[in-house]
């Protein structure tokens, strides 16, 4: 099974954009908000992961994410 059907996510959606942290899984999906289609059916927005994990073993990311972090 694939972690987001093993794992609810703490989320956040600020109108804009929809947060889910899968905090066991070590994963941060930035979604666009979710939208109707022709047929009615409500549809997932276009969604970029981040692998925490591979966030932590460079430098230069944890700089990156600090930085973001540091700033709002």
């Amino acid at each position: 099974m694939s972690y987001w059907d093993d794992e609810k996510p703490v989320v956040a959606d600020t109108g804009k954009n929809v947060i889910e942290l899968y905090q066991n899984a070590g994963k941060l999906a930035i979604s666009r908000p979710s939208w109707t289609d022709d047929a009615g059916e409500v549809r997932r927005g276009k969604t970029v992961v981040l692998d925490l994990g591979a966030v932590k073993t460079s430098p230069e990311a944890v700089q990156i994410v600090k930085t973001i972090a540091g700033s709002l």
